[in-house]
């Protein structure tokens, strides 16, 4: 359900945004690679990606950032968007990880465009390891 109600009001610094799990697949890398043009095998062929030292293909960091900003836009729904959004992969992700993206309200403020409010991201495997670090900033309706 996309929310259109007044979030502002509602969360303060500490505020946990609700969790989006993601686990990729073989074929949404492959698929996310044709749609981006991006050739490198890593993203697609296992015996490529592990003689390049990886344990299998590698999840992309732009799919990476992308699980981010739908974590942020199904949270903000209708009430806002995102203004800016940063990340750094830390830790290779493969297909049959569990991902958790995470966010917490860091700081909230009135700015010329309107309401905004800072978030600290991360996306983290099943295990709990640190896959990449980020940060959002959103600004509310």
């Amino acid at each position: 359900m996309v929310t259109t109600e007044n979030l502002w009001d509602k969360i303060d610094v500490g505020y946990e945004v609700p969790t989006l799990v993601k686990k990729p697949t073989y074929m949404q890398l492959f698929m996310f690679s044709a749609i981006t043009w991006n050739r490198h095998l890593i993203h697609y062929n296992t015996d490529f990606a592990k003689k390049d030292g990886l344990p299998d293909v590698a999840t992309h960091r732009a799919l990476i950032g992308n699980f981010m900003a739908q974590m942020l836009s199904d949270w903000l729904g209708y009430a806002g968007k995102i203004k800016k959004l940063e990340w750094s992969v830390r830790a290779t992700a493969v297909p049959g990880n569990t991902l958790h993206c995470k966010a917490k309200v860091v700081g909230k403020r009135l700015e010329a465009d309107g309401k905004v409010g800072d978030c600290e991201i991360n996306v983290l495997n099943q295990k709990g390891d640190l896959i990449a670090p980020g940060k959002g900033v959103v600004l509310f309706y």
